[in-house]
């Protein structure tokens, strides 16, 4: 397979990183314009995803997960690179690949018709945010809520979930409690078991979207 042509631009020191990972990466080239963002590497396929993200430790991986197994890249991602966010860019609007992104370790997901929003989700998912596209926010509650949910909380997981959804680290939760680290992460595990959820960003877009 030939190599894929890279998106480039100069980069400012402050400069979020990002690895595209889609079929047609010459559709990217107005990122090389947008202040503050810098592709690094493009890959073909969810292999060489992996391999690019290793490689360059991008702030943001942008993936179409058509190109593979998505979900089988986004969890070895989220799994070797956990500092590498996961915004899923796809054709895709259906609630069952929006579950599996998710809970595979995506941080954001949009629709390819939302493409003037790719940049400031970038910029936002870099910072911590977590990212949906319209069609998807207004839905969020029914695809990732089940039986098992916020009412299962105690007073304490609530404490901590409201902070969560905020988008605290555990630090500044503990600080914030007067708790202990290892508390405010065995209660955090507590309370993604109950909303039955993979991790720290499904649960903040659920909570988010009580």
């Amino acid at each position: 397979m030939s190599a894929v042509p890279v998106v480039t631009r100069h980069a400012r020191a402050a400069a979020v990183t990002v690895v595209l990972a889609d079929s047609r990466p010459h559709d990217w080239a107005p990122l090389s314009t947008v202040d503050d963002i810098e592709v690094v590497a493009a890959a073909g396929n969810g292999r060489e995803a992996v391999r690019a993200v290793l490689r360059h430790r991008p702030d943001v991986l942008v993936l179409d997960p058509q190109l593979a197994d998505g979900a089988t890249t986004i969890r070895t991602v989220a799994q070797t690179a956990p500092k590498t966010a996961v915004l899923v860019v796809t054709a895709v609007d259906d609630d069952t690949a929006v579950r599996t992104a998710f809970r595979a370790g995506a941080r954001g997901y949009l629709v390819k018709g939302e493409r003037a929003s790719v940049a400031p989700a970038i910029l936002g998912i870099a910072a911590g945010e977590v990212i949906l596209g319209r069609g998807i926010a207004s839905r969020i509650t029914r695809l990732l809520s089940s039986p098992v949910g916020v009412d299962t909380l105690t007073t304490r997981e609530h404490e901590i979930a409201g902070l969560l959804r905020t988008g605290m680290t555990n630090a500044a939760i503990g600080r914030e409690l007067y708790l202990a680290p290892k508390t405010v992460s065995n209660n955090l595990s507590s309370i993604y078991a109950k909303l039955r959820v993979a991790g720290r960003a499904e649960a903040i877009a659920l909570l988010a979207a009580q």
